[in-house]
């Protein structure tokens, strides 16, 4: 498989280290590897291990160069023959998106954050499958974005357990007894809980040092400041380094004898915990989002609650005077690691979702009615199940008609909604395109072709969209041909359009698949007009439409 990833920037941090480990496990499988970033120190591991990247300003929240990128990402998809853009943020899921809808690539999401519910970020939820790594945000893309349950994908990061090795602290020699955070400096991380926890305990730990592992964005270097002034203010100056930021993070971890998270939002995950699981830190957790996942309290880690020094300062100590109980949560946590979080398994989970991906495909075939045309679209849909054999098929029909084909063998779903007495743009219809929207069709192949069909279709973004140009919409289809004059039968008239997807209808018979209570019905109906099981009927319709002259 091709795959291409899109990530704002390639600096360090939790994200980025997983594109560039996920790149790196794509390529050792015999796939290739693609990634679009703005660029950053960690494009040169991308080179090391032979995925290719490309710079592009896909950092930019900018509406313009968000348009101007879907062009340039498209392109990228023809170049590299890519099979599956995987968006890991908000502002390049955009662009992505839509150059997945102008190439007809497959388009998946990432949900690193607990985003807010505004509106740019809706676009993490229209994947063909939302990646999520905690539960808790997949209950919050669920909850808050409504993303279908089937959509979601369970996938926690992983840890690659070749480089952070096991080295418990409990075992090294030490001097000094070394506290640190490992976070971006941002409010949000909790650096003053963490400091001011720290403030409480340097006379009963005299030897205690506290690292700050982390930078501040451009738009964070008050915040940074800020954390300066508090650390004069609390008197611990001879305590506290800054280290800025690393990316020698396992040799940073086989120094330290605790490692604390102090986040005060819902996090997402907690990349750092697991890697300090895999080098053997004792890790304390404040209770909110995936944290707690990730540590089960007293049993592999200690849990407070957030924006608490007072609950910190107390764990803190507690893993200072207790080494027996280090030692238990250092073990447990590494069995979990190599168990739940590994780089394999993320790796290998992650593989068999893109495959997934790439050999599903949905069909959605339109025909909303009237009866009569609903029955004659029999011969297509076995035409189609023939020409796509593990396909999952579809067919939307007006409510009134569903009963006609419920048991129908050649499509895996039947969509029925009152389409005929549901005005166009009303809350409905939207309603209807929604659902349509969330099914992720692949390929929508259009045998109604009036104006409400050609732009369900459209509404549902499916990529391919087939049907009849005409004066109905018919400019909404990418992949429409034009209706000719000639008067033909329906069936005829659906072989046209189904000989783009080199399809000919060979088999026109038309049959019915009736339940045995309909039978039973049809036995009682017969038997009470006093008409034999032998006898032949001829039944017949008064009234058809102008436009089939064969009728």
């Amino acid at each position: 498989m091709n795959i291409l990833q899109v990530v704002p920037k390639l600096e360090s941090g939790g994200v980025e280290t997983g594109v560039v480990d996920l790149a790196r496990e794509l390529i050792s499988r015999g796939h290739k590897a693609v990634v679009i970033s703005s660029g950053g120190e960690l494009v040169k591991e991308l080179d090391s291990v032979g995925a290719r990247h490309y710079i592009l300003p896909v950092h930019s929240k900018n509406p313009y160069i968000i348009l101007r990128m879907i062009g340039r990402i498209a392109e990228v998809i023809r170049k590299e023959r890519i099979d599956i853009v995987h968006a890991r943020s908000r502002a390049c899921a955009w662009s992505s998106y839509f150059a997945c809808l102008k190439t007809g690539c497959n388009f998946i999401t990432t949900c690193h954050g607990y985003y807010n519910t505004h509106f740019m970020s809706r676009v993490m939820g229209w994947g063909k499958r939302v990646i999520v790594p905690s539960v808790t945000i997949g209950r919050h893309m669920i909850d808050d974005f409504g993303v279908s349950v089937d959509v979601i994908r369970h996938i926690p990061r992983g840890v690659d357990l070749e480089r952070f090795q096991f080295n418990p602290s409990y075992l090294r020699p030490k001097t000094s007894f070394t506290v640190g955070i490992i976070a971006r400096l941002t409010p949000i991380k909790g650096h003053k809980y963490f400091l001011k926890a720290i403030s409480k305990i340097v006379r009963k730990i005299p030897e205690i040092r506290a690292v700050i592992i982390g930078e501040a964005s451009a738009d964070k270097q008050r915040y940074k400041e800020e954390l300066i002034i508090l650390i004069r203010q609390l008197g611990i100056s001879s305590y506290v380094e800054f280290l800025g930021r690393r990316s020698d993070i396992p040799q940073l971890l086989s120094e330290l004898d605790v490692l604390v998270m102090a986040t005060t939002t819902q996090e997402a995950f907690g990349r750092v915990l697991i890697e300090a699981g895999a080098v053997g830190v004792p890790v304390i957790g404040t209770k909110v989002g995936g944290i707690v996942e990730i540590i089960e309290d007293n049993k592999d880690g200690l849990l407070v609650q957030p924006e608490d020094p007072e609950a910190i300062a107390e764990a803190i100590l507690k893993l200072y005077h207790n080494k027996d109980l280090v030692k238990r949560f250092v073990q447990r946590a590494r069995k979990k690691v190599e168990e739940r979080f590994s780089l394999e398994k993320m790796a290998e989970d992650t593989i068999n979702l893109y495959s997934e991906v790439v050999n599903s495909f949905k069909i959605l075939v339109i025909k909303i009615s009237s009866l009569g045309d609903v029955i004659l679209v029999i011969p297509s849909l076995r035409a189609l199940r023939a020409r796509f054999k593990t396909a999952h098929i579809s067919l939307l029909v007006d409510l009134r008609y569903k009963d006609v084909l419920q048991n129908c063998p050649y499509i895996d779903e039947l969509l029925s909604y009152d389409i005929k007495d549901t005005p166009i743009f009303s809350k409905r219809f939207n309603h209807i395109a929604k659902s349509l929207r969330e099914e992720h069709f692949d390929c929508i192949v259009d045998l109604q072709n009036n104006a409400k069909s050609h732009l369900l279709g459209f509404l549902s973004m499916s990529p391919k969209r087939y049907g009849y140009r005409n004066k109905k919409l018919g400019f909404l289809l990418n992949n429409g041909i034009k209706d000719i004059e000639k008067p033909q039968d329906p069936i005829s008239h659906q072989e046209r359009l189904l000989n783009i997807l080199g399809i000919d209808i060979i088999d026109r018979n038309l049959c019915l698949w009736p339940k045995e209570e309909d039978r039973a019905y049809v036995e009682n109906l017969l038997a009470a007009e006093w008409l034999g099981k032998n006898q032949e009927l001829v039944g017949l319709n008064i009234s058809a439409s102008k436009r089939w002259q064969t009728k």
